[in-house]
C-alpha cells in the first residue's frame, strides 16, 4: 500500500452540509413568517368586513313595517327602507312630522299642532317620493308596530290622499265664530 496524504483539515462534504442545514432552517423561519403575516393580514380581513358591513343590520329591516329613521340633526323621517349599507339608507314612502308652532307672547305657553306630512305633496321643490340619506347623518333606525299613531296618520293618509293637500289649520288659532275642519292628517305628540 502507499502511503496516502493525511489531511489534517476537515472533511470538504461536512462544510456544505452545515450551510444547508443552516440555510434550510433560516428559509423555514421566513415561510413560517410569511405565512403568518398572510393568515394575521386574512383575519383583519374578516373582521374588517365582518364590523364594517351593515349586512346583518338590514336583516333587521321588516319590509312589511314602516320603520322611524332618526337623524343628527334632530329630524325624523318614517318611510320603508328599501336598501342598507355603510355609504346610504334609501327611504321610500316618506313622510315627516310638521311643527306648527304659534306663540302670541313670550310670556306665554307655546301652544305646537304636529301635522305629518307626506314627502313631496307641499313642498315648493317637489321632491320625489324617494331620500337617499347618508348614513353618517343617520342616528338610529327603528321598525314601527301597526298600531303607532304615525302608522295610523299614514294609513288615513293612503285612504283618502287629497284630504292631506289642503292647507292645514292649527288648533288654538281656531276662532268659535268661524268653525274650521281640519282635514290633513295630524299626530298631537306631546312636547
Amino acid at each position: 500500500m502507499q502511503n496516502q496524504p493525511v489531511s489534517s483539515g476537515p472533511v470538504d462534504n461536512q462544510r456544505p452540509k452545515r450551510r444547508v442545514s443552516l440555510g434550510v432552517k433560516f428559509m423555514r423561519a421566513e415561510v413560517f413568517t410569511v405565512l403568518l403575516g398572510v393568515a394575521l393580514l386574512l383575519v383583519a380581513v374578516a373582521l374588517y368586513a365582518g364590523l364594517a358591513s351593515p349586512g346583518s343590520e338590514s336583516k333587521e329591516i321588516n319590509s312589511k313595517e314602516y320603520q322611524a329613521v332618526f337623524l343628527s340633526n334632530g329630524q325624523v323621517y318614517f318611510g320603508k327602507i328599501t336598501d342598507l349599507n355603510n355609504k346610504y339608507l334609501v327611504l321610500k314612502s316618506v313622510f315627516y312630522i310638521e311643527n306648527n308652532t304659534s306663540s302670541s307672547d313670550a310670556t306665554q305657553t307655546q301652544n305646537s299642532n304636529y301635522t305629518l306630512r307626506k314627502l313631496g305633496t307641499t313642498e315648493l321643490h317637489a321632491p320625489q317620493d324617494k331620500m337617499v340619506v347618508n348614513r353618517d347623518t343617520v342616528t338610529f333606525w327603528e321598525n314601527l308596530k301597526d298600531s303607532s299613531q304615525v302608522v295610523t296618520k299614514i294609513n288615513e293618509y293612503y285612504k283618502n290622499p287629497d284630504a292631506a293637500n289642503t292647507t292645514p289649520s292649527n288648533s288654538t288659532d281656531q276662532s268659535p265664530s268661524t268653525p274650521q275642519t281640519n282635514t290633513t292628517p295630524t299626530t298631537n305628540i306631546a312636547p
